[in-house]
Parts: structure tokens; C-alpha cells; sequence
């Protein structure tokens, strides 16, 4: 297994995480379902959350929905459309979060399931010897010839 990126340079591109403020429970749904069955997202969450925002000049207080939508790079575009089009708001809160680490074995999930046949390849890690300095990376100093033995 890989393990995520060192620091946020080397930011997952591929992988995109959409936020959106929902009226209600069944917004939420509504928008969410309506996503992942056209296949801009592949995953949406959704918590109940209490909003603090100004409109028209006043401060407003409103019990919402937030949504949290994965996708990828490629979807963007079409998910923020379909989810300005399809929200209920006049001026919705859909907003694109960067991704600095992702899991990969999810980042091929989330690809796949939006877009089959976009498989990519997984990359194929070189063989070392045993014995190299690399190989031996972060299992601790070599054992002597006595540690090795198994004892049963």
C-alpha cells in the first residue's frame, strides 16, 4: 500500500470534493441520489448543520443540510452544473474543496464507479533484493544470524 502524499504539493488531482448547503433532509437526498445515479459523484454525504449567513442586508439563522459529494477531476464540471440547476436556493452554497491526501485504493474506487471504463492501471512497484538498504527501510537495524532463526 502507498502511502499518501508528504505534504500538499503533491496534491491528489484527481479526486475533487464538492460541499453544498442543502434547505432540508430531503434536498440533501434529492441532490445527493440525483448525483451519484447520473454518475457526477460517487459518493454524498449528508449531516443536519445550523447556518449563520448574510442575505439581503440581515444576518439569517436557518437550520440546513450540508451535503459532501466526491468526484473526480473530470465530473467537476458537470456536477456543479447539475447541483446550481437542480438546488433550490437562488444562490446555492456549492463550493470545491481541495484534496491534498486520499487513500488510493479509495481514489480507484471512487474513478471506477463513476466512469468504468476509466480503469487505471495500478502502478507496479519494482522488486528489490532482500538484503539492499531500501528493502530493509523501516524494519528496524539488521538482524544477526541468531535473531533470523525461528524458534517453535
Amino acid at each position: 500500500m502507498t502511502g499518501p502524499p508528504l505534504d500538499s504539493s503533491e496534491a491528489d488531482r484527481r479526486l475533487r470534493v464538492v460541499f453544498v448547503a442543502a434547505a432540508d433532509a430531503s434536498e440533501a437526498r434529492r441532490l445527493g441520489t440525483g448525483a451519484v445515479e447520473g454518475r457526477l459523484a460517487a459518493c454524498a454525504n449528508s449531516w443536519p448543520i445550523r447556518s449563520v449567513y448574510w442575505w439581503k442586508g440581515r444576518v439569517e439563522r436557518a437550520e440546513e443540510h450540508a451535503l459532501l459529494l466526491k468526484t473526480s477531476a473530470k465530473k467537476l464540471g458537470a456536477l456543479m452544473r447539475y447541483l446550481a440547476l437542480a438546488h433550490s436556493y437562488a444562490v446555492p452554497d456549492i463550493v470545491e474543496l481541495q484534496v491534498s491526501r486520499a487513500h488510493e485504493p479509495y481514489v480507484r474506487w471512487l474513478l471506477e464507479s463513476i466512469d468504468p471504463e476509466s480503469r487505471e492501471p495500478v502502478p507496479r512497484r519494482r522488486a528489490r533484493r532482500p538484503g539492499s538498504p531500501r528493502a530493509r527501510a523501516g524494519r528496524g537495524p539488521p538482524r544477526t544470524r541468531a535473531q533470523r532463526r525461528r524458534r517453535y
